[in-house]
């Protein structure tokens, strides 16, 4: 199982941050570093997923055609990330150079508490009682090599169930779970946390250089204090909080662990630098927020939409609420269409 570990990560997060490399190119994006990269191409791999999913759920196309059509998609945005090598090679040599900043004593300690998390969520597994409908979903995709077509929780051919066919993150996994020749009940409980829980924690450190950029001790500070109140601070298994630390594999888990802070990067990026790059960045996370959860369709209009609103107000600038608005407009569709499915 190490081995299969291992071996998705090295996917995962190698072709990531190609595929940020290759969207950085694209906008321009210099000297931004790895861990950049590698949550930008995330991003870029949950949108590309909605987009392609939901219409071949639509036309009850078969989910090994899915897989082929997906891993073409993602290889033809990754690969081009190969000939960025020279700004792979300036951002390695950045983050080499500057090891010494990060060897304060809060990101010592972030380090010893994702350890820890991982470590504990390894042994001492949690079984959330929608595995016996998500997880189930992804293993059903893969036996009868149909994405939505049979009810995962009596095996028996139905409609699709239209409050989640515009959000089939397990799909996610069952994708990996093809690729290594893996069940995808091992897949999500044991794999997919090792992907998760680092990525989470990625767009925490990207905030807190943005949040205190000149002071890498706050920054450490800062990273250690998410990390304990994703550890300590839930108090009920329900919560966002929770779901990274215990159920990471699903998908409400990862919006409200992973997608929502990273709406929030890309405002705080707008905000400071303006420019049209952050918006659309914005509006890739929102899509792929909505291929996590169908409470991403809403959640993201309504924080960011307040959000740009607060902002438009206090600088007195309409802009950055019809800019708000343009980023959004994937989940708005979305949601559109979600009205028109439901009644």
């Amino acid at each position: 199982m190490r081995l299969e570990i291992l071996l998705t990560a090295l996917l995962f997060f190698g072709g990531t941050c190609l595929t940020g490399y290759t969207v950085r190119r694209l906008l321009k994006l210099k000297k931004e570093g790895i861990l950049f990269s590698i949550v930008l191409g995330a991003m870029c791999w949950w949108a590309l997923m909605e987009l392609i999913l939901v219409p071949m759920t639509m036309k009850f196309a078969s989910f090994s055609s899915f897989v082929t059509i997906y891993s073409a998609a993602v290889a033809a945005l990754s690969l081009p990330g190969l000939t960025c090598w020279r700004e792979i090679r300036e951002d390695l040599r950045a983050l080499i150079g500057n090891w010494r900043q990060y060897l304060t004593l809060g990101h010592l300690v972030a380090l010893l508490l994702i350890v820890f998390e991982l470590w504990f969520l390894h042994h001492h597994m949690y079984l959330e009682w929608d595995d016996t409908y998500y997880v189930n979903l992804a293993n059903v995709a893969i036996s009868s090599d149909r994405i939505y077509w049979v009810y995962p929780e009596t095996g028996t051919l139905a409609d699709f169930d239209k409050r989640y066919v515009l959000s089939l993150w397990p799909i996610f996994y069952a994708w990996l779970s093809k690729i290594f020749g893996v069940a995808a009940t091992v897949m999500a409980h044991t794999i997919l946390p090792w992907l998760m829980i680092p990525l989470a924690y990625m767009v925490y450190v990207l905030i807190g250089k943005r949040l205190f950029e000149d002071d890498t001790q706050l920054q450490g500070m800062f990273l250690a204090f998410a990390i304990l109140i994703h550890l300590f601070m839930s108090g009920e298994h329900t919560t966002g909080l929770t779901f990274l630390t215990i159920t990471p594999w699903v998908g409400k888990g990862v919006l409200a662990a992973i997608v929502i802070p990273t709406l929030f990067y890309w405002i705080l990026r707008a905000v400071c630098d303006g420019g049209a790059k952050n918006w659309i960045l914005l509006g890739l996370t929102g899509l792929a927020g909505c291929l996590t959860s169908s409470m991403g369709i809403m959640l993201t209009p309504l924080f960011v939409g307040l959000t740009v609103l607060l902002l438009a107000l206090q600088k007195k600038d309409l802009r950055y609420l019809v800019y708000g608005i343009l980023s959004c407009l994937p989940c708005i569709l979305l949601g559109l269409y979600y009205i028109r499915l439901t009644h």
